[in-house]
């Protein structure tokens, strides 16, 4: 302070201390709204360097690419594989709206101290190890784009933009919920466009940011089925003879379901897909798939009716009822059944042989042969009385 005086020293000092204070309670309450609205826990730079540097790169897969493009009947058969499966996260995924971009057998796009800068500026949405589920899945010309958790981006309701109300008072018909987005977004970028691929081609790409080796409900239930069965639902396929639970596992809820009669016999059909995509039509009869109808456009439709299970269910509902339920003897060793069951304790005798003057009797029905005479009603004598007993009418 050389220079002031005493009567200027001070009122710069005081000053200063009020300009000091007031940055750090507007610093203090941005960052308290910030953790308060966003609930995202950011990071700082020191702890993606030195030994986490394995966090901001990837090692380049080496997946074999076809080189015709995409046919339309892949994509959609991918959309109905990934749409809301479930993985696990191998590095941190930053939030921002731009995402993080991984090249097909390449690297990260940012790498390194930009892929730690995007994590700092942004935060973390999810840690190695979290579970992350695909919200999104699209297929564009040249990449296919995931996003986990809802994504980074905040969805607008188009209600939200429309007011009902006079004079400058109008109210949205629909209210802002809050929701702060907390997803990511990665985008898998291929040199020319997107080659023809399958599930496993494709999860073997995206291994270096997420991770499906771990069981999914998907594959813990396939394992319980034989090898068929559980290729068929690791596949999302459906065979003739699977239960509702397997179709369920296999290709999720229908878009449709139509119930009718075939003759006497009542069936439901569950329909996946629709036109000029393929269509699939899986009829049930009670709980089992008895048909199954596949259709593409310009093409003759594939009807299968066959069990396809080899013979999973055959049996596990028949029951043979023997003799006593018992299990089958040789010849002469028959044995007769076991006598009904009784409360009576060993020894224990009958009411009737023990005091018969105290049993219960038959019931005794009046001799209703012939009506008797109804007796006559006080003062009336006998020569009033018309006998009915044998009257054949009036005489």
């Amino acid at each position: 302070m050389v220079g002031l005086t005493t009567t200027e020293f001070f009122p710069a000092m005081v000053e200063g201390t009020v300009r000091r204070a007031a940055l750090l309670l507007a610093i203090t309450t941005l960052f308290g709204c910030a953790l308060g609205h966003a609930q995202v826990f950011t990071v700082e730079r020191e702890h993606l360097g030195g030994k986490d540097v394995n966090l901001t790169t990837v090692q380049p897969t080496t997946v074999h690419l076809e080189t015709t493009p995409i046919t339309e009947r892949t994509k959609q058969q991918l959309i109905r594989v990934f749409q809301a499966d479930e993985a696990f996260a191998v590095r941190p995924l930053p939030l921002g709206t731009k995402g993080v971009v991984l090249h097909a057998n390449g690297g990260l796009s940012p790498s390194g101290t930009g892929y730690a800068d995007e994590l700092e500026k942004y935060g973390i949405s999810s840690k190695p190890g979290d579970r992350v589920v695909i919200t999104k899945f699209e297929v564009r010309p040249d990449r296919i784009v995931f996003e986990f958790n809802d994504g980074p981006e905040k969805h607008h309701h188009i209600l939200q933009h429309i007011s009902v109300g006079a004079g400058g008072g109008g109210v949205p018909l629909a209210q802002d919920d809050g929701h702060v987005p907390i997803g990511s977004r990665m985008s898998l970028v291929f040199p020319k466009f997107v080659p023809e691929m399958n599930a496993a081609q494709l999860r073997s790409l995206i291994v270096p940011m997420i991770d499906f080796s771990l069981k999914t409900p998907v594959e813990a239930f396939a394992d319980t089925l034989p090898p068929k069965l559980k290729e068929a639902v690791i596949n999302h396929e459906v065979l003739v003879g699977m239960n509702r639970e397997m179709v369920l596992k296999a290709v999720g809820q229908p878009e449709q379901k139509v119930r009718e009669m075939d003759g006497q016999m009542p069936f439901e059909e569950w329909i996946y897909g629709q036109p000029p995509h393929q269509v699939q039509f899986v009829r049930f009869n009670g709980n089992r798939v008895i048909r199954l109808e596949i259709a593409d456009v310009g093409q003759p439709p594939v009807i299968r009716d066959k069990d396809e299970t080899d013979g999973y269910f055959a049996g596990q509902f028949v029951h043979q009822v023997r003799l006593g339920d018992a299990p089958a003897t040789g010849p002469n060793q028959e044995k007769a059944p076991a006598p009904a069951p009784t409360l009576r304790q060993p020894g224990e005798q009958l009411p009737d042989t023990v005091d018969k003057d105290h049993q219960l009797k038959p019931v005794q029905f009046p001799d209703d042969e012939k009506p008797k005479p109804i007796p006559p009603p006080p003062g009336t004598s006998p020569s009033q009385l018309i006998d009915i007993s044998d009257a054949s009418g009036p005489r």
